[in-house]
């Protein structure tokens, strides 16, 4: 066999000694999470002995870990031709596919690794993830999570996986707890902690979910997921402010145009004490938050969004306290329009 030109390091009818040395050297870097450096390795690698179905599959674990998903879903099939018993290369495929949206054929991969190898969790991981992606039969899912954890009941991942099964099925408590039983065996866990700062928010947790997501990120800080979700609790905060101004200036608008039988500075006031007891609210769950967290309260889209929304209730309530009685109900709709308006630019704002 001749040498690869333009391939350093490995060349075709090396010892194989060497070829187990650089698998073993990108297998260490696959560990630390060096993945473009294993990558580099092990193309050196297949390219001194293309028929290594361990080196394909390490390539793509690789190429997997970098995000480069039709690289994995290639060297996969090179590895899945070489060792057509092997499971690996299916459930990689498997995870590639997924992430690239093609759910249905991430299951039939999947459903691929669980044939050749039924025995094997890490398969049964595989199915529940592509299923629960899919998102069409969440029972299939609930049963091939569970399987895998009945094969592997001390696997975090195997809690981690029935976890969020029963988070989409909106088992709070049992979803918990199976993220709490993966925390407790790998406290490093990522995917459980944010798993349990998503659980948390939507049961109205900010803090408690501020501070899972921060962990997280701390966890896996390449994970560009786990970052974006430490904004999450300030978002969802401020969705809820904005939500509620937004109620109650409906309530003015109809107090001024259909039920006029309180008096309009009762009303007034009525409507600057909601206000204040929204800001109130938002501030008081804002403090309860992480130091971190709370610094994202000071950049300048939540200083906009604020802004916005606060300075258009203080005209709305300037209005409704000094507006004539002959335009009071046109400066009132005029105000209602304005903040309706700040709101809807608020929402845009908070989503980008």
């Amino acid at each position: 066999m001749s040498r690869q030109p333009g391939i350093p390091g490995f060349q075709a009818g090396e010892d194989a000694d060497e070829v187990v040395q650089g698998l073993a050297e990108a297998r260490a870097l696959l560990d630390v999470k060096r993945y473009d450096e294993a990558a580099s390795v092990l193309a050196r690698a297949v390219a001194a002995d293309p028929d290594n179905s361990q080196a394909w599959c390490l390539l793509a674990a690789a190429h997997l870990g970098a995000g480069r998903h039709a690289e994995t879903v290639t060297a996969a099939g090179r590895a899945s031709a070489l060792a057509p018993a092997d499971d690996w290369p299916h459930r990689l495929a498997s995870i590639a596919q997924r992430h690239q949206g093609k759910t249905g054929v991430a299951i039939g991969s999947a459903n691929e690794a669980c044939r050749l190898t039924p025995g094997e969790w890490r398969a049964y991981i595989c199915l529940a993830q592509a299923q629960l992606a899919e998102g069409v039969d969440l029972v299939a899912a609930q049963r091939s999570a569970a399987f895998a954890l009945r094969l592997a009941p001390d696997e975090p991942d195997a809690h981690f996986t029935v976890g969020q099964v029963c988070y989409a099925q909106e088992r709070w408590d049992t979803a918990r707890a199976h993220q709490e039983r993966a925390l407790a065996l790998d406290p490093t866990h990522s995917g459980a902690l944010n798993e349990l700062g998503r659980i948390s928010l939507r049961l109205g947790g900010d803090p408690q979910a501020a501070e899972h997501f921060i962990q997280a990120a701390r966890s896996a800080p390449g994970v560009n997921t786990f970052g974006r979700n430490v904004e999450v609790p300030v978002q969802y905060v401020m969705s809820r402010m904005i939500g509620a101004i937004y109620l109650a200036t409906f309530a003015l608008v109809y107090m001024t145009l259909v039920y006029t039988r309180i008096p309009r500075v009762v009303v007034t006031i009525a409507y600057g004490l909601t206000i204040a007891l929204i800001a109130a609210d938002g501030a008081a769950r804002f403090r309860r938050m992480p130091a971190e967290m709370r610094l994202l309260t000071r950049n300048r889209r939540v200083g906009t969004v604020m802004g916005a929304i606060f300075g258009a209730a203080v005209v709305e309530l300037a209005t409704s306290a000094a507006a004539p009685e002959h335009s009071l109900v046109i400066a009132v709709v005029a105000a209602s329009a304005f903040l309706m308006a700040a709101s809807f630019f608020a929402s845009v704002v908070l989503r980008r």
